[in-house]
């Protein structure tokens, strides 16, 4: 199972926390205190959770981020006939962008 996160931080967070000398000073609006998560799977049709709320599935998700709250989030990526994938983001930072990228592996039940 081949598994791909990237991680990316945007420079205005990044000036935030220098000029700011703490991230947890810092005062954003909720649209900013959210990261993107792009999540590419195979099949397409696999439903995406996220602390045990179904959020999406992977037929546009590749393409449209989904927009979480920052955080440690919990990520599992169900699809009948298809062992479940869990994965758990940790220490997620707001603005941050994420792609999850995996391939489902086919079950035998």
């Amino acid at each position: 199972m081949a598994i791909t996160i990237k991680r990316s931080i945007p420079a205005a967070l990044m000036a935030a926390v220098l000029f700011s000398g703490c991230a947890s000073s810092v005062t954003m609006p909720q649209s900013q205190a959210e990261f993107q998560l792009f999540v590419d799977v195979t099949p397409k049709e696999a439903v995406i959770i996220v602390d045990d709320e179904v959020v999406g599935n992977g037929q546009h998700t590749a393409d449209v981020p989904l927009r979480l709250t920052a955080g440690t989030r919990r990520v599992a990526i169900v699809c009948d006939g298809y062992h479940t994938f869990k994965t758990t983001l940790e220490y997620i930072q707001p603005g941050e962008t994420y792609t999850l990228k995996t391939r489902l592996i086919a079950s035998e039940f």
